[in-house]
């Protein structure tokens, strides 16, 4: 098959490339394409849940929302400035879909193998199809070179499995999420209620490998903290987000990283796909601009030094990240936990965080 020159490459077609597609729609110029084996995923659609302090393109497909939470047996407690809203992923993707109907580009059902660098200052990319040169390459299939996460930097893997359950009886407080409950000394559920009687139910475990979907601990757990109630389940999903730094650096100054590749995820999806969205359209702003865009996202020293230190908590023991969520979400406002996670908490108002998650950055240390 001849080369086939474009002047914009996306290398992966799932969220990230999609939003950046919707806000760049109309300031295209050159022939563009995109290289997924399904771009914009059909899969079975999953459950996005996320909070955010203004709002995100994902916020009408919301079939629910909250402004309090709590965590274990707390009383709840308001989490604003924050509104937590829940989506379901096949709403988003269709309207994207939608949305990119009329722009022009080449849909190519093949996988990519390599991204290079030609002499010329475009570069090239080898896929199952055939090779494609480009001027512009944004790539967020992390499993092309380079990978997501580096590979030597310290990485994990957050495990989830959920259901949509519906109860014979009034069971659920309709207004308050549970953020965090502990199933075991290594996992944590979390609880959305959709009504009175019916609710999102899911599980978050860290470690160093992905672990088997396991629905048993969330049924235990129901039937623990409601008693006397029934329930069925209507919906059953599962996950796994991969935990780690970006690519140190990438092909060149025109191979962008989008999506997770870029440096956006922290042990909680609720964070990325705000974050996915935002950074879509920063990069489309410095793209109208005519300004650099730049090829990953490195976030400040302080942020970096706390992201490693919760990694390497997870490769030592994965019971003791749980501990030290317990320990912040217990001693820390559930406001101020979020906008931990979300990385836009003062400096001023870390010293609490530390003084929380200190017990077991000790125990860490002597642990063997």
């Amino acid at each position: 098959m001849p080369v086939r020159d474009y002047d914009v490459v996306f290398v992966g077609g799932g969220l990230a490339a999609a939003l950046l597609l919707k806000e760049l729609r109309g300031g295209l110029s050159g022939r563009v394409a995109v290289v997924d084996p399904s771009p914009l995923p059909t899969d079975p659609s999953v459950h996005w849940s996320y909070w955010s302090d203004g709002p995100t393109p994902y916020d009408r497909f919301a079939i629910n929302s909250w402004r309090r939470a709590r965590v274990g047996d707390m009383p709840p407690q308001s989490i604003a400035p924050y509104t937590m809203r829940l989506v379901r992923s096949g709403d988003v993707f269709a309207d994207l879909a939608t949305r990119l109907e009329s722009v022009p580009v080449d849909w190519l059902r093949t996988s990519a193998r390599s991204i290079g660098a030609r002499d010329d200052d475009t570069y090239e990319v080898s896929t199952d199809a055939g090779t494609l040169r480009a001027r512009w390459v944004f790539d967020s299939a992390c499993g092309v070179e380079p990978v997501f996460p580096a590979p030597h930097g310290p990485r994990a893997v957050l495990s989830g499995t959920g259901m949509r359950v519906a109860s014979d009886r009034p069971a659920f407080d309709a207004e308050t999420v549970t953020l965090f409950d502990p199933l075991d000394d290594r996992s944590f559920a979390y609880l959305l209620p959709l009504g009175p009687g019916e609710a999102l139910l899911e599980s978050a475990t860290f470690g160093p490998v992905a672990e088997k979907t396991d629905a048993a601990p969330l049924l235990r757990y129901l039937k623990t903290r409601y008693p006397g109630a029934s329930f069925v389940a209507t919906h059953e999903e599962s996950g796994t987000i991969p935990l780690g730094f970006p690519p140190p650096r990438t092909v060149g100054p025109r191979h962008v990283l989008l999506g997770t590749k870029r440096g956006l995820v922290k042990p909680s999806a609720g964070y990325g796909v705000v974050r996915i969205a935002r950074e879509s359209e920063e990069l489309a702003r410095l793209w109208r601009k005519g300004l650099p865009l730049p090829p990953s996202r490195q976030g400040s020293r302080r942020w970096r030094f706390l992201d490693t230190g919760f990694l390497q908590l997870v490769q030592k023991d994965p019971r003791l990240p749980l501990e030290l969520l317990g320990n912040v979400m217990r001693d820390v406002s559930l406001a101020g936990s979020l906008g931990f996670i979300d990385e836009r908490l003062p400096a001023r108002q870390l010293a609490s965080i530390f003084f929380s998650a200190l017990p077991v950055v000790l125990r860490r240390a002597t642990r063997k």
